[in-house]
């Protein structure tokens, strides 16, 4: 990224640790160059995990370079600090986490120097010289400075100490399977796996039935489900089975006639642009890739200065985007996705074309825009990288396109029985009209592979629609009762949580909350950040609270432990963070303070760990052990992620039973 600031502000050269000419000197952090201090950093007494040392509150907060990359640390810091360097500019990424990164660098290296900031989305030329041009104060960051130390401190408060407190609490119940970390996002993050898995364990299924009957028109067959209008509900199953075939036996070669036979035709519009959780999202779907796989792709195709910054949390453009975008449209012409070339033709034959208002609007962009291609054609990608890319192309071009159309029709047909009684059987069919942007970004279908519905559903899918089409029918026309058959299913639990399914939760956390406030705060961030979430995922995995298995994640024993066993609920919530983001989101206006906030969340920190002290024991016992009757605990196997019950007075182990 520096590279690509210095070639555009015209500097020669492409330094190992920072670039020179023109009376400028551009250098370049790797992530993170500072971290806070661990507890002993501060003072040797709180290297000790004991009650007596907590909480543990440092005042100051202090930093040292990172170890792994000190030696860019002292190269950065050095030039703070030269003389004839009279003025800083901060080029971060332009959010939070990008001014923190830099605050804490320029305050460890003990510079004053006055501070410009630069901001951009994109790492073209044209959108480096605009930015370059077009620079602020670093005092007009203040509040966004002032809120990304916070976000940092209160992290780390709340993270130490709860740790702590919850690992020592852990031990005096005898648990041995070392820490068990707590965090902010980490903590409810693995409730929303826990909590599933929990759904899903202890899911009794129930058996029903359904009857299908197989319909002969004049201009084809259909079939049709048998349902019932009664008090306001509609009814599709049978408890038994033997109700359902003797509704068979009462409709076994009567005539039929249709009802109703009512069509509508439904237009879709566009989706909306991606932000970086719905790439991750969609690509974890089509292709499997980890959350943190897309993050590293789309940090690549940025870094080629192919796409946008990828680490944004918006689906629409800027107006000021928007007259760029003919730009970006040129550039997919003169690129290597040869199979959009159709489509571009199409939008040649209209030119100029202008992006529809639902994808343009300043309110919904806070720091960066939605994810598209950039005015640089993409040449030589393969692989994964196409992949990702092929997705934001696309995404972005369907918006140019119209709705897709689709026909709905909805047949219902009666059949009176034996009995006189009228039974109703509906069809619902679907025939795409005009595939309009879908044609340019097709929707993705999943093969059709044994499903775990929703509870409520069961296996059974009430709104399965005619593959296509159906044959056309009249109100009052005759139809043939082929043939009729019941059908068994049962209801099925909610499905395991894809990497997908998971970043959409996160993402949507908070929306349950019942203060408006903290659900309007959480609107836009949810658990972690764009940029944060995947890391969260991989975190959990190294701390053994998760495993990822084929496609789905799934809670270990060790992580169901430690949601049951947490007495701490404002740490199991998402309401935590909805109240933190409320408050930054002031402290970034100047509506708040930093020292009342930090003042707030020690006192916070002091009521987690004091809960945590005086809350009961966990049980941490296992089933009484088949050789001796003893109480046996569970400890981590050898193998990561894993635990076994194991007695001690006599050492029998065997494995801590999983459900598949």
């Amino acid at each position: 990224m520096g590279r690509a600031l210095a070639e555009a502000l015209g500097l020669p050269g492409r330094g190992r640790s920072l670039i020179e000419g023109n009376g400028l000197v551009v250098t370049w952090c790797v992530g993170h160059l500072v971290e806070a201090l661990n507890p002993e950093g501060y003072d040797p007494a709180w290297k000790a995990w004991r009650w007596d040392r907590l909480p543990i509150f440092p005042e100051p907060f202090r930093y040292a370079p990172i170890e792994q990359t000190k030696e860019q640390f002292e190269v950065v810091a050095r030039l703070l600090n030269r003389e004839d360097i009279t003025e800083v500019v901060n080029a971060t990424d332009a959010g939070r986490e990008g001014e923190l990164i830099f605050d804490l660098v320029y305050r460890l290296a003990g510079c004053s120097k006055p501070v410009q900031r630069f901001w951009t989305s994109s790492l073209t030329p044209e959108a480096v010289r605009e930015a370059y041009g077009a620079m602020k104060p670093g005092e007009a960051y203040t509040g966004l400075r002032d809120a990304a130390r916070s976000r940092q401190e209160a992290d780390w408060l709340v993270g130490i100490n709860a740790t702590r407190a919850q690992t020592l609490r852990m031990r005096r119940a005898g648990a041995e399977d070392g820490v068990w970390s707590v965090g902010r996002v980490q903590t409810p993050t693995l409730a929303l796996l826990v909590r599933r898995e929990l759904d899903i364990r202890n899911f009794k299924p129930q058996p029903f039935w359904t009857l299908r009957a197989r319909f002969a028109h004049p201009n084809g067959e259909y079939e049709g489900r048998w349902f019932k209008e009664q008090d306001g509900q509609t009814q599709e199953r049978f408890a038994t089975e033997a109700e359902a075939r003797a509704l068979a036996a009462r409709l076994e070669g009567r005539p039929g006639k249709i009802r109703s036979a009512t069509g509508r035709t439904e237009k879709k519009k566009p989706e909306l642009l991606y932000d970086l959780t719905a790439l991750q999202k969609e690509a974890n779907k089509r292709f499997g890739f980890t959350a943190e796989g897309t993050l590293g792709l789309a940090q690549s195709l940025y870094e080629k200065q192919l796409i946008s910054y990828p680490r944004t949390s918006s689906r629409h453009l800027t107006e000021a985007d928007a007259l760029k975008a003919p730009h970006w449209i040129k550039a997919l012409a003169q690129g290597q996705l040869t199979e959009l070339r159709p489509f571009l033709d199409e939008l040649r034959k209209q030119w100029p074309v202008k992006l529809d208002k639902r994808f343009v609007n300043d309110q919904e962009v806070e720091d960066h825009a939605a994810l598209v291609p950039t005015e640089k054609p993409a040449r030589g990608l393969a692989g994964d990288e196409l992949r990702i890319y092929d997705l934001i192309a696309r995404r972005f071009l369907a918006a140019y396109f119209p709705d897709r159309v689709e026909a709905k029709t909805t047949i219902i047909t009666e059949v009176i029985g034996s009995d006189a009684v009228a039974a109703t059987f509906k069809t619902n069919g679907t025939v795409v009209k005009e595939e309009g942007w879908s044609a340019v970004d097709p929707p993705y279908r999943r093969r059709k592979v044994e499903k775990a519905a929703d509870p409520a559903e069961g296996e059974d899918d009430a709104d399965e629609e005619a593959e296509g089409g159906l044959p056309a029918v009249k109100k009052g026309e005759a139809v043939d009762v082929a043939s009729l058959h019941p059908k068994e299913g049962k209801t099925t639990p909610p499905k395991r949580m894809s990497e997908g399914d998971l970043l959409a939760a996160m993402q949507g956390a908070g929306r349950e909350l019942d203060d408006e406030a903290l659900r309007g705060a959480m609107r836009d961030c949810g658990l972690g950040t764009p940029a944060t979430r995947a890391n969260m995922i991989e975190t959990l995995i190294k701390r053994a609270y998760i495993e990822r298995k084929r496609n789905v994640l799934l809670p270990t024993e060790k992580g169901i432990r430690l949601i049951q066993g947490l007495p701490a609920e404002a740490l199991r919530s998402a309401e935590l963070t909805g109240s933190w983001e409320a408050r930054l989101e002031r402290m970034r206006r100047g509506e708040e303070t930093r020292t009342t906030f930090m003042a707030d969340i020690r006192g916070f920190v002091a009521s987690v760990v004091a809960e945590l002290q005086d809350a009961p024991a966990p049980q941490v016992h296992g089933s009484p052990c088949p050789t001796c009757g003893q109480p046996m605990r569970v400890i981590p196997s050898t193998r990561r992620g894993e635990f076994v019950h194991r007695c001690m007075p006599c050492g029998h182990v065997e494995p801590v039973v999983k459900t598949s």
